[in-house]
């Protein structure tokens, strides 16, 4: 299904770029049809005593590959397919003991469909808060990559800042590979374009960083309003609360060493903890050389008479 959608996109011819400002056009095209076909392409996935199940799937489905009105992809978007495998999971179609087929085969398989679509149709970081996020666009991949590695004896945390290292390994790990595909697409020094990756890379171990992964993703994923506020919810991921949540079942052993810190100091990451690295606290990291993701502040001198911006952020 996912090799199909990627056929899609290489036969859509991209419009005259001189047209628009942001995002190519023609990637309406593409999720037009993906909206008209995708009964289609859940139905097989499913029993025939579970077709039922469709209209629920759908909206999952339709919306994991961005949004065709701001032609922009982010967090949100990539939430919506991990909402479509849970479902599928709870329906039985996948079982616990296939896991890891899930991650390192179908996520995998989605993420190169994103990634195409990203590069092709020159989408838009959908909420992105520039050299201040994991990435533009991906996020769970950086936790279910830093889970691969934890015990790894050859790679740690500071690996990924080798270029060479991340090259020899990225076919085999998902948070190299999503490294180095921030190394292809991204100019620069590593500690500007992705400052706060670079910090995390002073982390002593995988197990600490895959901890402080998933409260950063409960922290601006889960709990951020303008991402949730997107969600479906019905009978197979339902908006009830779970039972496993109330504070008495919450064992201190099990809380995030992060959380039982004290309050970070000026010069500690919050989920994390640690001291950033001196090259990345010298006032390039400060200066007006580092702006918002997509270059904003050169789309703020050049307004489009039929757009509203909102004013610049102010320097630091």
């Amino acid at each position: 299904m996912l090799d199909k959608l990627e056929k899609w996109i290489d036969e859509i011819p991209l419009e005259a770029a001189s047209e628009q400002r942001f995002g190519n056009k023609a990637y309406r095209h593409f999720y037009e049809k993906l909206c008209q076909e995708t009964p289609a392409l859940l139905s097989p996935l499913l029993p025939p005593n579970l077709q039922d199940a469709l209209p629920e799937l759908t909206p999952y489905f339709t919306e994991s590959f961005g949004n065709s009105t701001r032609i922009d992809y982010g967090s949100g978007h990539e939430a919506n397919f991990l909402i479509l495998l849970f479902c599928l999971q709870k329906l039985g179609v996948f079982s616990e003991n296939e896991n890891q087929v899930l991650v390192l085969r179908i996520f995998n398989k989605y993420l190169r469909v994103c990634r195409h679509l990203q590069t092709k149709f020159k989408m838009e970081p959908a909420g992105s808060r520039g050299v201040h996020a994991l990435d533009d666009f991906q996020f769970a991949p950086f936790i279910f990559g830093s889970a691969q590695l934890i015990g790894s004896k050859t790679l740690v945390p500071d690996s990924y800042l080798k270029k060479t290292v991340v090259e020899a390994h990225a076919h085999q790990s998902l948070f190299l590979d999503c490294v180095n595909f921030i190394n292809e697409t991204k100019t620069g020094p590593f500690h500007e374009h992705s400052n706060q990756l670079w910090n995390i890379s002073a982390v002593p171990h995988w197990k600490k960083v895959n901890s402080g992964m998933f409260k950063m993703y409960e922290g601006e994923v889960l709990k951020k309003f303008p991402v949730v506020q997107h969600m479906m919810f019905g009978s197979l991921f339902s908006f009830d609360r779970s039972e496993k949540t109330s504070e008495a079942d919450v064992n201190s052993e099990d809380i995030p060493i992060m959380t039982q810190m004290p309050p970070r100091q000026p010069a500690q990451h919050g989920m994390f903890a640690f001291q950033i690295p001196s090259v990345a606290n010298t006032s390039t990291v400060r200066t007006a050389s580092v702006v918002e993701s997509g270059d904003l502040r050169r789309l703020h001198a050049e307004k489009h008479p039929n757009e509203h911006c909102p004013p610049p952020m102010a320097e630091p």
